[in-house]
């Protein structure tokens, strides 16, 4: 496989690169510490140059994953050309080493990549002053340190390219052949490569089609002719090739692709691309394809590495799997073949003792006689010996002795078939000859018996194989298929999950990503949200709407995330969770002070959540495909049809309740009205808030009914205030709703003669003064004191963005990118669904790991908890639960989350899971 450009596709990819020229630079990006991009525009325009260091140059049609940080070299690029347009490309001399240049005059920048040996990139200044340099490096010949703040040097050949393509003459290779070395050989086409500058592939072609063989010996000049068979016409063929060749790489490049094909045994061949040229390949490549330019044969080569790799793994798969069950055939298939041999090698023996009756006997006389005499084994073989060269025909029919095992063995013929073969039995010292035979006859019947065990049990035993086999076939063909289709989500690369309402919820991994999280993702109507405890990830919750409030349900679950993402998990503590408006977060740090990476300043009041349990839950959810999205919705919005009629029913079949006021105050003493006050906390926030009931909740209905309350009457009041202040600070309910909108409409006829000066006046009357500064993230950040007293339930609700500074300032339009993000949001969850239909077309898996109550709704989830067990395992451990008797497609989609880390990696240190059914086989 092509690993590298050669000097043909170096000139090849710079001639279609110079319709870049003239092109601003938008950014600068790396996808690793060689590979680079470049991101180019202008009117109605864009283009992305890619380089990698030693290996390749070209534009770019693939979306290529960038680096989440940018590293230090292409910061220094983006300072010094970004918004500079590219002026000229060009190569330079024959080393492959490519020049760029950004600017003009003073402020020109010249960028040098080098595509051979182990590459470099070189930034310049347009003195040559090395601004940044990827590989610091010495040259070996000239001893010329390369290094900044030196002088960079080449030798430069502005003819270069034209000289590229100047008629190839005899005495050039006349010259080259005369210096190899006297008693060697070389192949003419190595000779040939590095004189006409093509490369080993492309002069390979060359030779080829004027029918020269590239692997001719070849000693000296006067061996040119025998090469071209007597025809120095050949070589004139090979000087129009190669002019034919440079024409085209010069002037317009083609992009072609040689490819072989893997066989897979279940579907159809695999591509495996092998080379990229910018000329057809006829000859020498038996597969090939065309595409429409040669930077698009490049790009498509090397994006498709990847997969490729991926394929040919699949196809390995399942050649072992299909080579598995078939050593389960043959070893099922030798040993019944072994047991018939068996079966009838015993039933011969056993005839041919009863033929020999007489003889057997004998033998076994003789025997035991010399054993009964004591003689030694060494004794009897050599007794045996003798015996049977004075021709005794009872010892010539023994054959061997084997006492250990109580035996000898016996040479037996058949005495009325002399073409029948001699049979070696085995004889029992112990036993007759008539036991002997009955013997190996007991034999041959369990050898029958153990055939149709075995030809029963191997029947099983293929079946299952080829179960197994198709099954791992299945699996190998969906994992590829997963890998073709899946795109990854822009919030996989963090912590996230979906909230019971519906929200995206991220969390950052490290310091970066929480940085990153901040500065790219976080939206003037989101909520940034954080553990009050050391160790803990930046939360941000995306808003779905930019004029409604984040539901007091999603706030709780962004806090027992932030969490259990924290230090607590470990230790196995309860903690809060606070959350601010994204204006309170900053990376301005104090005078004199230095923010590290993934830390910010958060000014103003913090807004605390109730204590956070320390339980997270691994669900899984399917991407449908657009039928299966369309009858989901559809789905949705008959439900929600249908629950409208019934609150509609339920409306119209309630009757109306009127209460009635007592004609004898005297008759409810016993539950007299209830009035509590709560108080608020001390300052200018200072209020009290009053709940009254009016009787009891369910009206006695006689003596016998109220006799049987509980005798502490007081205990159960203040439990059941308790229960109404819980439900007050989980959201406001229908009551305070209307009340407060009683008090909005009593304020405005109260105020309506108000003027603007008189409002502007009471607002600066009422702003409070000075702010809060505090820093947060990577120590733990000082909780204020927590007041005994309740904290107001407005403190819970997070409110629509306001520019604090200017509160009577209308609030800023949300942006096109922002409106667009949202809508690419929420087109994202509508083709996500955790509770996939039989009749839905499922595209592949993505593993949620979110707080265990917004998992509520999913058809596959497990609760995990702190533990001692490790990710990967508890991961396995889920999936086989998930998948435990299923053969379906939902069950296979959720095994092939096991062929990488995806499931596990969002999972918390040390976990223990748990399940119903979860141990059970």
């Amino acid at each position: 496989m092509k690993n590298r450009f050669t000097l043909v596709d170096v000139i090849a990819a710079t001639t279609e690169l110079k319709k870049l020229e003239g092109m601003r630079v938008n950014n600068v990006y790396d996808i690793d510490n060689k590979t680079y991009l470049i991101k180019l525009s202008r009117t109605d325009e864009k283009a992305v140059i890619l380089f990698e260091s030693g290996v390749r140059l070209h534009q770019t049609f693939h979306d290529w994953p960038k680096s989440q940080t940018p590293s230090s070299f292409s910061m220094k690029l983006r300072k010094h050309i970004n918004q500079k347009r590219l002026t000229s490309i060009r190569v330079v001399g024959f080393d492959r080493l490519v020049e760029l240049t950004f600017g003009t005059e003073d402020r020109e920048n010249r960028l040098y990549v080098e595509l051979y040996d182990r590459g470099n990139v070189v930034l310049t200044d347009q003195e040559l002053t090395i601004l940044n340099i990827l590989r610091v490096r010495t040259d070996k010949d000239t001893s010329v340190r390369w290094a900044v703040r030196e002088k960079f040097t080449f030798s430069d050949d502005e003819n270069s390219a034209a000289k590229t393509g100047e008629k190839l003459e005899i005495s050039d290779v006349k010259l080259a052949i005369s210096g190899i070395p006297d008693g060697k050989e070389e192949q003419f086409g190595r000779i040939l490569a590095q004189i006409t500058k093509c490369g080993n592939p492309v002069t390979k072609e060359i030779l080829a089609r004027c029918q020269v063989k590239w692997d001719t010996k070849i000693k000296n000049s006067s061996e040119i002719s025998e090469i071209f068979d007597g025809n120095l016409h050949k070589f004139e063929e090979i000087q129009k090739a190669t002019e034919d060749v440079w024409d085209t790489v010069l002037h317009k490049p083609l992009g072609f692709i040689s490819y072989s094909e893997v066989l897979s045994p279940i579907s159809t061949p695999i591509q495996i691309y092998q080379d990229f040229n910018p000329i057809s390949m006829e000859f020498t490549a038996k597969l090939s394809k065309e595409l429409s330019s040669f930077c698009e044969a490049v790009d498509e080569f090397y994006s498709r590495i990847e997969t490729q790799k991926q394929e040919q793994k699949a196809v390995n798969m399942e050649k072992q799997a299909l080579k598995k069950l078939e050593n389960v055939e043959k070893d099922q298939k030798d040993r019944i073949e072994a047991l018939q041999l068996t079966q009838s090698q015993r039933e011969q023996m056993a005839n041919r003792i009863i033929l020999n009756t007489e003889l057997v006997e004998k033998a076994l006389l003789l025997i035991r006689s010399a054993l009964a005499n004591q003689f030694s084994w060494q004794t009897i073989e050599e007794m045996r010996k003798t015996a049977a060269g004075n021709g005794d025909p009872v010892a010539k029919s023994i054959d061997s002795f084997k006492f250990e095992n109580n035996e000898f063995m016996m040479s037996l013929a058949d005495p009325y078939d002399d073409e029948a073969e001699v049979l070696k039995v085995p004889i029992d010292i112990s036993l007759n000859a008539s036991k002997n035979a009955q013997r190996h006859f007991v034999d041959k019947k369990s050898a029958a018996e153990k055939v149709k065990k075995t030809v029963a049990s191997s029947e099983k035993a293929i079946k299952n194989a080829q179960e197994k086999a198709k099954s791992t076939l299945e699996q190998v063909k969906i994992v590829v298929e997963v890998k073709k289709s899946r795109k990854s989500m822009w919030f996989e690369k963090f912590r996230w999950f979906i909230s019971s309402e519906g929200f995206i919820v991220v969390a950052g991994r490290d310091a970066q990503q929480n940085e990153l999280l901040v500065k790219k993702y976080l939206r003037p109507n989101d909520i940034y949200m954080h553990a009050d405890v050391r160790g803990a990830s930046s939360v941000v919750i995306r808003n779905k709407s930019f004029d409604a409030e984040i539901p007091p349900k999603t706030l709780t679950e962004a806090a027992q995330m932030a969490v259990c993402y924290s230090n607590a998990w470990e230790a196995t503590v309860t903690a809060s969770a606070w959350w601010v408006h994204p204006d309170q977060v900053s990376r301005t740090a104090p005078t004199g002070e230095y923010l590290p990476s993934g830390s910010f300043m958060i000014r103003g009041k913090k807004n605390f959540m109730p204590p956070s349990q320390l339980v997270m839950g691994l669900g899984i959810l399917f991407r449908m495909d657009e039928e299966s999205i369309e009858r989901h919705v559809a789905l949705e919005k008959s439900k929600a049809e249908e629950k409208s009629e019934e609150d509609g029913e339920k409306m119209e079949d309630s009757p109306k309740k009127t209460a009635k006021i007592p004609e004898n105050p005297a008759e409810n003493d016993e539950f007299p009205d209830i009035e509590v006050k709560i108080a608020r906390p001390s300052g200018e926030e200072a209020e009290e808030m009053t709940l009254i009931e009016v009787g009891p909740k369910n009206p006695v209905k006689n003596s016998q009914n109220a006799q049987k309350l509980p005798k502490n009457a007081e205990k159960t009041t203040q439990l059941y205030l308790e229960e109404k202040l819980k439900e007050q600070l989980g959201g406001p309910s229908a009551k305070t709703q209307k009340r407060r909108q009683r008090k909005e409409k009593l304020a405005k006829m109260k105020y309506k003669d108000q003027t603007d000066d008189d409002l502007e006046l009471h607002k600066e009357l009422l702003k409070p003064q000075g702010k809060i500064v505090e820093k947060v993230e990577e120590r733990p950040v000082e909780r204020p004191e927590k007041s005994e007293k309740p904290v107001k339930i407005e403190e819970f609700k997070p409110k629509i963005q306001e520019k604090r500074e200017n509160p009577d300032e209308e609030a800023e339009e949300p942006e096109e990118d922002d409106k667009e993000a949202n809508l690419e949001e929420l087109s994202i969850l509508t083709t996500l669904t955790a509770q996939p239909l039989d009749e839905d077309t499922l595209l592949f898996a993505v593993p949620v790991v979110a707080p265990y109550s917004a998992l509520s709704t999913y058809k596959y989830r497990v609760k995990i908890t702190p533990g001692i067990g490790k990710r990967g395992k508890a991961t396995k451990s889920a999936i086989e639960l998930f998948t435990r008797q299923r053969t379906d497609r939902q069950a296979a989609l959720i095994k092939s989350l096991l062929s990488d880390d995806s499931a596990s990696r969002n999972l918390p240190t040390k976990v223990r899971i748990s399940a119903p059914q979860l141990h059970a086989k």
